[in-house]
């Protein structure tokens, strides 16, 4: 249903030309232009005493022989009248329901309970907002009619936009704090969807629609765990940010600081993660952390312990093989094979056995702390299987535990890799 949601005022109501898409409506009553206008459904008057008295009987009788909904509201001369407005005008919006919001005569605090009940609205129910207008009277300009009577004319300004800065807001914090690229993507395509109906086109607006797939990219990858899709995403972030800014300058310019957070991704940025390098282990550890900080840990612990295993070839001389499976097999099984030896040691058993040494076990025992590298694997492996098996398990830990267990992570990778980087033969 469509509704159009007004508020009375207590002012003098003048004849007043009202300039609107395009058309003129010439009368005193700015709900009668935008009934006309829009032609809702329904028109939701919300009155205080004081404009119930003065002027509600003229917006009644120029909106006849339609009848408005009557919604009595206090001054909201103290917080707790300001309160009941804002549950007031939230009430009136049901799911579904195509809103013109009407501001001209919000007094007080009225205009900005309206923007704020809007952003509130968008967050408990769907509906459609179709306009958040304000008739600028004051912006008038004086015109004479034909019987030399003076009348302003007044443009019927649309704020919808100034409401999006909230949707734009969201989609920038969930893009950086939860790897969430959903409601910012969701904003560019609406950005390009206003500017094709504007001009039948979008060329304005490539440069900002170009960020969508990297934007994408690199949040299911973060969310996925996986270091080089996203590396490569923050890249092509890097590289098409200066276009998107361009663009959202000639829609939106404030937008641009906003806009410009989506910078910080380029921490990640690099052209060619697939090549092993001391830049690309260190960006994939600052992942990790990031993963942890956006609380996704099972993702971060499963990253975490590959990361080990590149770390190991990469220190061993095998970084060129580093994406190879019989390569990573090799590897895994040198430092589980350190673990074993570690255990065996532990129970005073003899670690002699008729299996051939994995491929990397050597270079991990000629380093004078490699026990502590196989105790790290040991209880990283643990805290990975841990979280794998969701507790399914009477000697699962308590999430308390786990917890515990994940806020130590950064310290373990942190000193596996002071470890595993250590020339053989250095205890330092």
């Amino acid at each position: 249903m469509r509704k159009l949601l007004s508020f009375i005022g207590t002012g003098d109501l003048r004849e007043t030309i009202y300039l609107l898409g395009g058309e003129e409506y010439h009368t005193s009553v700015i709900q009668e232009a935008l009934c006309r206008h829009y032609k809702p459904d329904m028109v939701v008057l919300f009155v205080t005493t004081e404009a119930k008295s003065k002027n509600l009987p003229v917006v009644q009788a120029a909106l006849a022989p339609s009848q408005p909904i009557l919604v009595d509201i206090p001054d909201g001369k103290c917080e707790e009248e300001i309160w009941e407005i804002f549950s007031t005008v939230t009430n009136a919006v049901d799911e579904g329901d195509d809103i013109i919001f009407d501001i001209t005569h919000g007094f007080r605090s009225l205009p900005f309970i309206a923007l704020l009940s809007i952003a509130y609205l968008k967050e408990i129910k769907p509906f459609t907002l179709s306009g958040v207008v304000y008739g600028a009277f004051e912006a008038g300009e004086k015109i004479s009619l034909d019987n030399e009577k003076s009348i302003s004319r007044a443009p019927v300004f649309d704020l919808s936009r100034f409401v999006t800065i909230f949707d734009w807001m969201a989609g920038i914090r969930s893009f950086l704090y939860h790897a969430d690229a959903g409601k910012l993507v969701q904003m560019i395509k609406q950005v390009s969807k206003e500017e094709y109906l504007q001009s039948q086109g979008n060329i304005g607006t490539r440069g900002l629609t170009a960020l969508s797939g990297p934007i994408s990219q690199y949040a299911s990858s973060v969310r996925l765990a996986r270091p080089v899709e996203a590396m490569k995403g923050a890249f092509n972030i890097q590289e098409r940010l200066g276009a998107a800014t361009d663009a959202i300058n000639e829609h939106t310019p404030v937008l641009i600081p906003l806009l410009s957070r989506v910078s910080e991704i380029g921490n990640f940025a690099l052209p060619e993660p697939e090549l092993l390098t001391d830049l690309v282990i260190e960006k994939q550890r600052d992942l990790i952390q990031v993963q942890l900080d956006m609380g996704l840990y099972q993702q971060a612990v499963t990253m975490g312990r590959e990361w080990m295993v590149s770390l190991l070839l990469f220190a061993a001389g095998a970084g060129d093989q580093w994406l190879k499976k019989d390569a990573r097999y090799e590897a895994e099984r040198s430092l589980s094979g350190a673990e074993k030896l570690l255990s065996s040691q532990s129970r005073g058993l003899s670690s002699a056995g008729d299996e051939e040494n994995p491929e990397f076990l050597d270079w991990i025992l000629r380093n004078d702390s490699w026990e502590e590298i196989a105790g790290i694997w040991s209880r990283t492996s643990q805290l990975r299987n841990e979280l794998a098996h969701c507790g399914m398990n009477p000697d699962s830990l308590k999430v308390s535990q786990l917890q515990k267990q994940v806020n130590k992570f950064p310290g373990s990778l942190d000193q596996f890799y002071k470890l595993m980087m250590r020339e053989p033969g250095d205890s330092g």
